[in-house]
């Protein structure tokens, strides 16, 4: 077995929108613990949205789409052994409480608590036990670390659409074509609703009716609400489904909903953002507001499974791939639409 070293490489979130590449112990491991080594982690929004508005406490190492090589194993861990390539999740639920009886995971205490040591944006990983045993999943031989490491972002799309109304036939809005809004874009068509993506940007749109869109518009230039009504029989959409975070989205869905259709919100706001909305239309058109954040591990085993069948493409949503010293200029490029997905790996830094 390869010599594990005593630090590591990580890229640190240290306060004020900044990131820094910091040496840090590599951790030591328990019993039921793995250590992982980084192949792949994904560059979620929820990451920039952290190190842009400053809602955790700094320094941190943060990172949970995680894909890694297990390098060891304490004791009584059975299921991996090193040299095992995994995926693992940042949260794992108690499975007991309130909260997971009445699937509501992602609102489960344990689940808030738990997470990865450190993030994934880091050279190893210690996996804690709980993780070991629910959240941690061998990478079939069909993924690529980078695609594998889309199991926890599709898992939550998979968590919303599962909890919306949407049947077959169905017309649904997807606001906001990054990452999230194109693999919404394939749950639902896998669905089999009529999908109309909306984004000002014309690669993602086309991207978007190559994935299953049946339509895809400028908001600032096509008329989004005749393309709705063209594929609902007037009706409106049965479910729009926000997948960029600006307020300035909820008026026209509202809109583009159907009256007692539902609205879903999966981006956060910024924290200071007013909402220029009139929130009458929920009483007099009946109409149904949820969020969706995150998801179970039963979510995740499905996603995987996904992704392994290609029945959800991932691959050509990749547009950057980036060692853990440019996680400053990948949230950058995120951020100035240069880039889709980045995926960030140890590049040329090694241990």
């Amino acid at each position: 077995m390869e010599k594990i070293p005593r630090t590591m490489r990580a890229a640190v979130y240290v306060g004020d929108g900044r990131v820094e590449a910091r040496s840090l112990p590599v951790p030591t491991i328990g019993p039921g613990e793995i250590l992982v080594a980084l192949r792949s982690c994904g560059l979620c929004g929820s990451d920039i949205y952290k190190i842009v508005h400053g809602t955790v406490p700094a320094p941190a190492v943060l990172g949970h789409e995680v894909v890694g090589t297990v390098v060891a194993a304490g004791t009584g861990v059975q299921r991996f052994a090193p040299g095992s390539r995994v995926v693992v999740a940042h949260h794992v639920p108690c499975g007991t409480c309130h909260y997971c009886r009445h699937g509501n995971i992602s609102m489960c205490r344990a689940f808030r608590s738990s997470n990865l040591d450190p993030g994934g944006f880091a050279a190893f990983i210690r996996v804690p036990a709980r993780h070991v045993a629910a959240v941690t999943f061998p990478v079939p031989d069909s993924l690529e670390d980078a695609e594998a490491a889309f199991t926890e972002p599709l898992a939550s799309c998979l968590r919303a659409v599962k909890r919306s109304p949407l049947e077959p036939g169905e017309a649904a809005v997807v606001v906001g074509l990054g990452s999230i809004g194109l693999l919404l874009t394939q749950l639902l068509h896998l669905r089999g609703a009529r999908v109309v993506g909306v984004d000002p940007l014309p690669d993602r749109r086309h991207l978007a009716r190559r994935l299953g869109a049946e339509a895809a518009l400028d908001p600032t230039r096509e008329d989004v609400g005749a393309a709705v009504r063209a594929v609902s029989d007037g009706r409106g959409a049965d479910l729009v489904l926000l997948a960029a975070g600006s307020a300035a989205a909820l008026p026209p869905a509202l809109d583009w909903v159907r009256d007692g259709g539902a609205l879903c919100c999966f981006a956060p706001l910024a924290p200071d953002a007013p909402v220029p909305v009139n929130l009458n239309p929920l009483y007099y058109r009946e109409l149904t507001l949820f969020g969706s954040y995150s998801p179970s591990p039963a979510d995740l085993g499905e996603a995987l499974d996904l992704l392994a069948s290609g029945r959800v493409r991932v691959a050509e949503l990749i547009t950057h791939r980036l060692p853990l010293s440019a996680l400053g200029e990948a949230v950058a490029a995120v951020r100035e639409h240069r880039a889709l997905k980045v995926i960030l790996t140890l590049g040329e830094e090694g241990t």
